[in-house]
């Protein structure tokens, strides 16, 4: 699920993490859930009264609660350099530089003093090589509607097709590798809202799907913000076998991300109230996995060999979910690595390939995993700033290829929904080869 452009100038409200997301800005009802708020919220408060020393500690205290996030990481370096600790300030900035990120230093006034020093200037290079462009992929489809605000990617082996689904419109467009692209679903059948997510169950002939209401979505009504629900579709005909939605508790929900087992068991993550759920093979019911307090805004999940779900927080990282007693472990990381802005993530044996769209840039990654999936041992970027990225979301991992969307539109839509003027290029599903 893509979630608020990634922006410094937001630090303060917390969309530091991107993690509002456009669907509805949910806060947690016990403020205690995400204590990392309060500790930045004190820090941006003792800044403001120019107690940096106070504010640094605040920072310090909530890098460790967000395990590691690049841009408290960058409120530290701030922090530093006002104090007058140019040596403390340029080593968080070269952290940030090793994650492959880069913050726009050369125009903050924090960093006034210490610019034309080697260190400082060695640290701005290294971030501007970060912007470059590094392309690996090339263009498997060109769809045509620049307004279908693409999300999710799916692919059935058996008829050799790609479904996406469509945010703005509310369908399922197929694409077949031969043949002409047309209607799954069609635009505001089966009283839908937008189309999030897409899974296919080969074995049971379904594919699974989900729908938020949201402002992007056409004919979205105010009354329904907040509802969604998982959908299961006949994969043979497009007919609606089931929907399941969201609990009416109050509270906004958006179940964004999902993946399907092996069994046809699915996982779905919804990334505004933080819950995790399945619907279990064989059973007709939308059932908590995970419940709200654990995940700030979780994304994609993907299954591990032995059954257990990894889970992509936005603003958190990578978490594993142990099905059968519900606790959650956090994969653990370099300090150099960031693992937060991941929207969609694949697993091809012990390497992860993800969609950060959350991370400036923008790029697509593949990480790489220890035998036991618990700590992430390396990283490299497949695709970064080349022309037809744009804002990248979902992907599926094929025999040939990871094939993912780019120009997704997402950078075209504001969050009430209206569309940007001015010429745009439509949505694509590129294809990187897998390396090694």
């Amino acid at each position: 699920m893509r979630l608020l452009t990634h922006t410094v100038a937001a630090l303060a409200t917390f969309a530091l993490a991107t993690a509002a997301p456009l669907a509805a800005h949910a806060q947690p009802a016990d403020p205690n859930d995400f204590s990392y708020n309060a500790a930045i919220t004190a820090g941006e408060k003792a800044e403001a009264a120019h107690n940096e020393s106070e504010a640094r500690d605040d920072f310090i205290r909530a890098l460790a609660l967000i395990k590691g996030h690049p841009d408290v990481v960058f409120l530290l370096a701030r922090s530093e350099a006002r104090l007058g600790h140019a040596d403390a300030a340029v080593s968080r900035l070269r952290t940030i530089a090793a994650m492959g990120l880069a913050y726009p230093i050369e125009d903050d006034s924090a960093f006034a003093t210490l610019r034309g020093h080697k260190d400082f200037e060695a640290v701005r290079s290294a971030m501007d090589a970060n912007r470059s462009a590094i392309s690996t992929a090339t263009v498997a489809h060109a769809l045509t509607d620049t307004n279908m605000l693409a999300e999710d990617l799916a692919y059935d082996p058996g008829s050799r097709t790609f479904y996406v689904s469509s945010i703005h419109r509310g369908a399922i467009i197929a694409v077949p590798e031969s043949g002409p692209v047309h209607d799954f679903v069609p635009a505001g059948r089966d009283n839908v809202f937008g189309i999030m997510a897409l899974g296919i169950d080969v074995k049971h002939g379904v594919l699974w799907a989900t729908t938020s209401a949201m402002p992007q979505a056409d004919g979205y009504k105010s009354a329904d913000e907040g509802r969604s629900a998982v959908l299961r579709y006949e994969l043979s005909s497009g007919r609606l076998l089931g929907r399941f939605d969201a609990p009416r508790d109050g509270r906004p929900h958006n179940l964004g991300d999902m993946t399907v087992d092996q069994n046809g068991a699915v996982i779905v993550s919804d990334g505004t109230s933080g819950d995790v759920y399945t619907v279990r093979a064989g059973h007709d019911s939308l059932e908590t996995l995970v419940a709200r307090g654990t995940f700030r805004s979780p994304q994609t999940p993907a299954v591990l060999p032995d059954g257990r779900v990894m889970v992509a927080d936005y603003a958190l990282g990578l978490a594993i979910i142990d099905r059968q007693d519900g606790t959650v472990s956090w994969v653990q990381h370099p300090d150099t690595t960031a693992v937060n802005g991941i929207d969609g993530m694949y697993l091809q044996g012990h390497s992860l390939y993800a969609v950060q769209n959350g991370t400036s840039p923008e790029r697509v990654v593949r990480f790489s995993l220890d035998s036991r999936f618990a700590t992430v041992t390396g990283w490299k970027v497949i695709e970064r700033g080349s022309p037809g990225l744009g804002d990248p979301t979902h992907g599926v991992l094929l025999s040939d290829g990871f094939y993912f969307l780019g120009n997704s539109g997402w950078d075209r839509f504001a969050d009430n929904g209206s569309i940007k003027p001015g010429n745009a290029s439509p949505p694509t599903i590129l294809r990187a080869p897998l390396t090694p």
